[in-house]
């Protein structure tokens, strides 16, 4: 590094010292030229190179020492423009000038950027509780047809239903939303509901359903994130499970949420990958319909939640999902 930084400080003072090497020449003949003698001549180049090598350390002192603050101030941009160092001639000035205005600009669009987002995110809240009203009004509507009609008509209001909780979330998630309300939640409710919401699917797929959740369970938690987290987990877990059956169990040792399927199971390749937005591995070539959000979002509210995501699977044998409780949850922006 500082070999690097001195080869550059050499490129940079080339022409002055081309310029010392020049006058030294011209030194060395005006001293032949008056016949000086020899001795002479050589104590005063020894001299010029003395004060030459005391010159130039001091200036690469100083040009190293200003690359380093520099550097640490780079690190922490765009704060560190407010305190650049002291300009170093009118041309470094100039520059100094316009990165502090091009930091102004910045800043000012990134706060517009944030203040728009904000307003989406307060618009889509809105709207995703206003569409909610009608589809509970359709459900409603629906006890009145008979039961041949009424359950395709009502699977495809959960999925709408669904898909607002997934819009809404997402946003909310992204913005950093501080909404959320932690407080000692009973877990076996949660999980309850978060089952019920895929009861006929279970049912329809013939999948069998192991629920081991102690009555007393309680968690610090945001039970409705909590319950959306679940929920994922689950539409997941009946997705790609075609026969067999999904187990959910409480671990009270390790504070543990287990849900574990007998599924199609996850690509050793993928599995580091699956909680990243929109991917959907092989799995996604296999299944159009697949869109990589619905781990992801999992992942991020439970980094909200301060709860630990583990996910461990075997192709053909299925997929575990471990969500790990802490005894103090710090809540995550």
């Amino acid at each position: 590094m500082t070999r690097r930084v001195f080869l550059r400080w050499l490129r940079a003072r080339l022409t002055a010292l081309v310029w010392l090497a020049l006058a030294a020449c011209i030194f060395a003949l005006v001293l032949h030229l008056y016949r000086a003698p020899v001795q002479a001549a050589l104590y005063a180049g020894l001299i010029c190179l003395v004060l030459l090598c005391l010159a130039g350390g001091a200036d690469y002192a100083r040009y190293l020492a200003r690359h380093r603050a520099l550097q640490r101030l780079m690190q922490a941009l765009p704060e560190s423009l407010t305190h650049l160092p002291a300009a170093n001639g009118l041309l470094e000035q100039d520059y100094q000038q316009l990165l502090t205005q091009l930091a102004q600009l910045h800043a000012q669009a990134v706060t517009g950027q944030d203040a728009r987002y904000q307003r989406l995110v307060s618009t889509i809240t809105r709207w995703s509780h206003q569409i909610k009203t009608p589809i509970s009004a359709q459900q409603l509507l629906l006890q009145r047809v008979d039961s041949a009609q009424r359950m395709p008509l009502q699977d495809e209001l959960n999925k709408i239903s669904r898909q607002v909780d997934m819009l809404l979330n997402y946003f909310k998630l992204d913005a950093g939303a501080d909404d959320f309300l932690f407080a000692p939640t009973a877990l076996k409710p949660v999980v309850a509901e978060a089952v019920r919401r895929h009861a006929r699917l279970f049912v329809l797929k013939h999948l069998r359903l192991t629920v081991t959740v102690p009555e007393d369970v309680q968690v610090v938690t945001d039970g409705k994130l909590l319950g959306f987290a679940l929920d994922q987990l689950i539409s997941n877990a009946i997705k790609y499970t075609q026969e067999g059956g999904i187990t959910i169990a409480w671990t009270a040792h390790s504070r543990t949420l287990t849900v574990q399927d007998t599924g199609i199971g996850i690509a050793a390749q993928d599995l580091p990958r699956v909680t990243e937005h929109g991917f959907t591995g092989t799995t996604g070539h296999q299944d159009t319909n697949a869109t990589g959000i619905g781990l992801y979002l999992c992942r991020r509210a439970c980094e909200r939640l301060d709860i630990t995501l583990m996910l461990a699977s075997q192709p053909g044998q299925g997929t575990r999902a471990q969500l790990i409780f802490p005894l103090t949850p710090q809540p995550k922006d």
